[in-house]
């Protein structure tokens, strides 16, 4: 099991799998939400995540461009996953994580979007844009 909790300590969850599938997104709705050229994310099953503390504060936005809801504390704004119920998964906000589990990116989504001036400087496989479920599979399972 993982923790993790939002900057004021209000909400706080429990993960049960992995934290393998971690990614780094460049998409223009990340930097937005984020204010820097990427957001790491860890992509697995929604119903691995269980809120244990501060569910009522959970607040939402819906993107209806990604067909995905943005989830994020009510008090301090923190973003803690999206949710996208027609794939069942989240995309959890990795610095969400209280634990220190040593975790590594496995790949660059959406870097037809990303900074201009921000170069990707190592080997990991680039996707221009979300990856198609096989790829995605591919990538979940290596």
């Amino acid at each position: 099991m993982h923790q993790g909790s939002c900057l004021c300590g209000s909400i706080r969850y429990v993960i049960d799998d992995k934290l393998k599938f971690i990614v780094n997104c460049h998409c223009r709705f990340c930097r937005k939400a984020h204010g820097a050229p990427f957001t790491t994310l860890l992509f697995m099953p929604f119903d691995r995540l269980t809120v244990t503390q501060g569910q009522e504060l959970l607040a939402s936005y819906e993107i209806k461009a990604l067909d995905a809801t943005r989830c994020f504390c009510y008090r301090c704004g923190t973003r803690l996953y999206n949710y996208a119920p027609s794939r069942g998964m989240i995309s959890l906000v990795v610095a969400s994580l209280d634990t220190d589990a040593a975790l590594r990116p496995i790949a660059h989504f959406n870097v037809e979007s990303k900074c201009a001036w921000y170069p990707i400087a190592d080997a990991l496989p680039q996707f221009s844009s979300l990856p198609g479920p096989a790829e995605f599979e591919k990538l979940r399972s290596s």
